[in-house]
């Protein structure tokens, strides 16, 4: 596929703009695979045509499917399983000693296609310590529709469920359907509460969360990005709150106020008091 440079800008930008998502002009290749699905969406011939559609006027639509696809929905259940360890061993038992009374507010906020969501909850309801049962609210949130359009319907394929998902997990909280999908239960579906969200632009609630799972987005931001997504949900947090990244994100260079916490190989942070 040959491309000009200006076409890559193009959409370079403007995925840059709503996202905060980098493609260096070293990475535009990246984009190839983009053009194809969207070449294939709108039934078009060729990447020129969907750079003149693009260059008209951008509809809702076009927006989204763009958006969609520009995005990493890559996600399992139990996603590198430490952090949902440290969830019920370490960050909620915590918490309690602080919050003693009310519900805990847990904030998925790159749910993709809600696997993350559904993991915390469940780590939750399989807690050992039965002395101690947290109480949660789960938010989840995403910037791509499509993504939540599948978490909230929580039907995921027999290659979604194997990819880390015990089998007594499986058969604990999901349905089998006629088709050979499966359902994550009723139950489970009610407790997690689902909506669009963009990190970059989104009014976030200061002060609200005692807990906040970020992962695998930093990757993608350049520094400033980075310090503006951080600082937001810094203020999200509520004193003594966790923060959770992915493997490989770090703060190293960035300003913000949260302390680094190692707990079984496992690097969080928490907001200062």
């Amino acid at each position: 596929m040959s491309v000009s440079n200006d076409i890559y800008k193009f959409f370079a930008d403007y995925i840059y703009n709503h996202t905060g998502i980098t493609y260096l002009e070293k990475d535009y290749y990246r984009l190839d695979s983009r053009f194809k699905d969207l070449i294939s969406v709108f039934e078009l011939s060729t990447v020129e045509e969907l750079y003149a559609l693009y260059k008209g006027s951008i509809t809702p639509d076009m927006h989204a499917v763009l958006i969609n696809f520009s995005t990493n929905n890559e996600t399992y259940f139990f996603r590198d399983n430490k952090p949902f360890k440290a969830l019920t061993s370490l960050m909620l038992p915590e918490l309690a000693q602080k919050y003693t009374m009310g519900l805990f507010n847990i904030w998925s906020c790159a749910a993709s296609t809600g696997q993350e969501s559904y993991s915390i909850l469940m780590s939750i309801n399989d807690m050992k310590d039965k002395s101690f049962f947290p109480r949660v609210m789960i938010e989840a949130s995403d910037i791509s529709k499509t993504a939540l359009d599948k978490a909230k319907k929580g039907i995921y394929n027999g290659l979604d469920v194997q990819r880390g998902l015990p089998i007594t997990t499986l058969m604990k909280y999901f349905e089998q359907l006629p088709d050979e999908n499966w359902e994550v239960s009723k139950e489970l579906r009610s407790k997690i509460k689902f909506f669009e969200f963009n990190l970059l632009s989104g009014n976030f609630k200061e002060n609200n969360y005692h807990i906040i799972f970020c992962r695998n987005v930093l990757i993608y931001q350049d520094k400033d990005n980075k310090e503006v997504i951080l600082n937001n949900i810094t203020k999200a947090l509520k004193p003594g709150g966790f923060l959770v990244l992915g493997n490989g994100e770090s703060l190293i260079g960035l300003n913000v106020n949260l302390k680094r916490v190692t707990h079984d190989g496992l690097t969080i942070y928490q907001k200062n008091e």
